[in-house]
């Protein structure tokens, strides 16, 4: 059972620039705070990343990020880079 969690640390900058992008392309996106969440009586956790939803016409597009060195489109075989 999953009883407690840490709030990932959040990069306010890659998330400012995200939110300035969806602005000027008139796009709906959602943020989900990004987690480790530890398994009662183990050594298991798990991580849950920071999630952009963004919506833009028809489209959805996921990034994920668990920091400013580890960012990802729809999973983590398609990372990212953010200049």
């Amino acid at each position: 059972m999953i009883k407690n969690y840490v709030d990932l640390k959040r990069n306010e900058k890659f998330e400012r620039k995200i939110r300035i992008a969806c602005d000027f392309h008139s796009a709906k996106y959602e943020f989900t705070q990004g987690r480790i969440l530890n398994v009662d009586r183990t050594n298991v956790s798990f991580i849950e990343p920071h999630r952009f939803l963004i919506k833009l016409n028809d489209k959805k597009i996921l990034v994920l990020y668990f920091d400013e060195d580890n960012m990802f489109l729809y999973n983590r075989k398609m990372p990212i880079d953010m200049k």
